[in-house]
């Protein structure tokens, strides 16, 4: 089989349940971002076009390492209803891999989104057809229709996260984080815990005021901080003298 590498369309991925996924329904990328201390982020990667809807689904992944629209489309062929496509190009920024039409077959498939590390085209089309497109930027050219090689559902790096098929992807217009099945459950329930955090931060700021302000001035003027008036005399100290 290792002969193989490099040039390969799995054809057979788990699935994590319907369950797991919506247990992230609702909630934001950068608040899962925070609670996985932002790994499993993508970096580099935005909406080609705003507003976009929130999309949770499952990662079917292809790799395009030289470039070549066939090798996505056997990715593709792979998808099915509540899935997103996840592309590496390794951030070809020279030529489009992904267009209009191709957007239009992919939202007729029920694929909730697609995401590209590497460049797309056609992006008032897209924002007509309205499903998410995520991508590096945006090139005019197109790319090369044929693969020298490529692989589908295999691990990829995208915007510097890794990416197994069947991770479950979270993506809105914040940015897009990968969520391994196996620690999701507890991903979830950390992110609604941090939801309710944020939730009772309100209060204080509907008053216009700075939240945890006399934690953050011990900590600060423990470690040596000042706060002087106009003249340039202490006023402040945060210490007893």
């Amino acid at each position: 089989m290792s002969g193989h590498v490099g040039f390969r369309v799995i054809t057979d991925i788990r699935r994590p349940p319907d369950e797991l996924l919506r247990d992230f329904e609702g909630l934001q990328s950068c608040d899962i971002s925070d609670v996985m201390k932002r790994s499993c982020t993508m970096t580099g990667i935005r909406p080609v076009y705003t507003p976009v809807t929130r999309v949770v689904g499952t990662a079917v992944t292809v790799s395009v390492p030289a470039g070549g629209i066939n090798m996505i489309k056997l990715g593709v062929e792979q998808t099915r209803p509540g899935d997103i496509l996840v592309v590496s190009a390794q951030g070809a920024m020279e030529f489009a891999l992904w267009g209009g039409n191709l957007t239009r077959g992919l939202r007729a498939r029920g694929v909730r989104a697609f995401i590209i590390d590497g460049a797309v085209r056609d992006v008032t089309q897209m924002r007509e057809i309205g499903l998410p497109v995520f991508a590096r930027g945006v090139a005019t050219a197109v790319g090369s229709v044929d693969a020298p090689w490529g692989e589908v559902n295999v691990p990829v790096a995208c915007g510097g996260a890794v990416v197994r098929p069947g991770d479950i992807v979270v993506a809105d217009e914040d940015g897009i984080v990968v969520v391994p099945p196996e620690h999701a459950r507890e991903i979830a329930a950390g992110t609604h815990a941090l939801m309710e955090q944020h939730e009772s931060f309100q209060p204080t700021l509907l008053r216009g005021e700075v939240t945890n302000l006399a934690r953050i001035t011990e900590q600060m003027t423990s470690a040596g901080l000042v706060f002087l008036q106009e003249d340039g005399i202490s006023a402040f100290t945060g210490r007893e003298t």
